[in-house]
This record gives C-alpha cells, structure tokens and sequence, in this order.
C-alpha cells in the first residue's frame, strides 16, 4: 500500500496454548484480509510548534508492544470474545518533515482503507493527523460526516500563516468544511484548559461541547447523544481520543497532561460505546508521549482503549 513502512514492532505471534489465546495470536500481519487495520502515525512535528512536549512520535510502537503483552481475546465481565475478528496490523504512514505532506498521506493511506471497508485505528503521533484521517473520511463520504473528540483541549486555536500545529485540527476542518459544525462534538474539555476565544468560536459554529464534568456524570447517556448529534443526517463518524483527556495519574505520558480527566474505566467505557455503534467508522488515538510514560502505563491504556473498542466492534456484528 502506498505510503505505509513496516513497523518495528511485530505484534503477531503464533498461537502456542491451545487454550489461551491471546490477542497477538489475532493481529495478523498487513498481507492478510481484515476488517479492521491498525495504522501507525510516528510525527509530532505540530505539537512541538504547538508547544507541547516531543515524543508522541514513538507512540505507535510503544501501543504495539503493549498489545503484544496483552492478555487474552475473551473479557469474563461482558462475557465478549473478538477471537474471530480480522484484525491487520498494516504498518505505518511514512511520514515527512513537510506536515501537509505528512497530512496528504495519512489521507491517501486511510480513504485505501475505506475503499476496501477496513475500519482504521489510527494511532498518533500529534492531533494534526486527523487533518489528514478526518479529511480522507468526509470525501469519501461527501462531506456527509460527523464526530467526536474525545479531548481535555479544543483544538481549534487560529491558524496564522498557514502554520499547522497540533492544537489546530479541528479549526482547519471546520473552516474548509469538511466538517460541519452541528454534527460535532466536544467531550472532556474542563477547567481553565480553552479559551473564551475558542469556546466563542464553537459556539458560533453551533458545534455541541459536553464538559468532562457532564460527562461523568453518565458516561452512556452522554455517549449516545455525542453519537446521535454527530450521526445526524450523516453517513459516517469519528471518534477521536486525545490521551490527555486522561487524568495524568492514569496517563502520565500525554503530550499535555493536567491533573483532572476520565479515569480508565470510563475512558475505556466511551471506547467500547464508540466501537458498537455502526456509525463510528474511524478511530484515533493521539498524544501519547512513551517519553513521559511511567511504566508504560499509557502505552498499556491505550492498548486497552483499542481492545474496549475491539469488543465493543463485536457488540455491532452480533446485532
């Protein structure tokens, strides 16, 4: 496929107990079929000139080694078994130092996805790819898309002298309109993390904002009215999950931590919600930073992200 290198990190490994099998046994190499692709994206250019703390780039590996060490495809409390998903890991977006470039990659990497109807779990690298996922998505659907951003930041700080950062996603897509404003939603944003100017902005743009204090207050509840907001009259949703929308406690290594935020559960419960709607047709996770991780405690949520998601993605072929 053009534009994706091997990865250095192999997840696959053939089963050896017949009677554990694990999820490296079942994320198979990027030669076989799949109706899942997994896709690394190892570039933090824009969230160093955002700012934010370099490392994001090594991320992509840093989830596959956490999934290759996870444990098995059965989860005892939902009583949920991926075992017979296709799940493909297809390598990674060779990236280069020119963003918009890096950008128009992930794109053509992505809508090659969507045409064979591979959902992609796309893993981060900087918010600026979802200029490039987001974008592949609403043409392939006509710009008759919606989503989620699951985030403590707005990410829609102005771009001045078409100079991309990785606060700056979601105001690019929205300027271009490749995203309409009402079938989208900001989820975890608190505190003092976003200016007057941005929340203005949003409002404007009649975009919907559930703060992390709504949130939590009914993670389900909340999770179908983002989906129905962003589902209507739409072909096709993202879900998009900044790290830092974590507490630092649970992911000390984000881009951008602050010391509010989901805990896991209920990070991973929006994950696996995402994964059972037949909406939601793209998944990222960005801003994971291995450089700031404590015991790869970031790297190992968001593997458990994407299995939340995996099981969730079961719930939709049982219907």
């Amino acid at each position: 496929m053009d534009f994706l290198q091997k990865p250095l990190v192999k997840i696959f490994e053939p089963q050896q107990d017949p009677n554990d099998l694990r999820v490296k046994n079942i994320i198979m190499p990027g030669d076989q079929p799949a109706e899942i692709g997994i896709i690394g994206v190892p570039f933090d250019k824009a969230v160093s000139l955002g700012g934010g703390r370099d490392g994001a780039r090594f991320a992509p590996d840093a989830v596959r080694k956490a999934l290759k060490n996870y444990g098995t495809t059965f989860n005892i409390e939902q009583k949920i078994d991926i075992s017979d998903l296709k799940i493909a890991d297809l390598g990674d977006v060779a990236v280069t130092e020119d963003i918009a470039q890096t950008h128009e990659r992930i794109s053509t990497v992505v809508d090659s996805l969507l045409v064979k109807r591979i959902l992609p779990i796309v893993i981060g690298g900087g918010h600026d790819l979802s200029i490039g996922t987001i974008r592949a998505l609403s043409e392939f659907h006509s710009r008759e898309i919606g989503g989620i951003n699951i985030d403590a930041h707005f990410d829609v700080r102005e771009i001045i002298d078409n100079r991309i950062t990785s606060g700056s996603p979601f105001r690019k897509l929205l300027d271009i309109e490749l995203l309409k404003g009402e079938n989208f939603v900001e989820m975890g944003a608190h505190d003092n993390l976003n200016s007057r100017t941005y929340y203005d902005f949003l409002v404007l743009k009649n975009v919907s904002i559930i703060t992390l204090s709504e949130a939590v207050a009914g993670i389900p509840f909340m999770m179908e009215k983002a989906l129905e907001i962003a589902g209507s009259n739409t072909r096709s949703v993202f879900v998009s999950i900044d790290i830092d929308s974590v507490a630092q406690c649970f992911a000390p290594g984000s881009s951008s931590p602050d010391a509010r935020g989901f805990d896991p559960e209920q990070i991973r419960e929006l994950a696996f919600l995402a994964g059972a709607s037949k909406r939601v047709e793209l998944l990222e996770i960005v801003e994971i930073n291995p450089r700031f991780d404590v015991d790869d405690r970031t790297a190992r949520l968001g593997a458990s992200i994407i299995i939340s998601f995996l099981n969730g993605f079961k719930m939709r072929k049982s219907v």
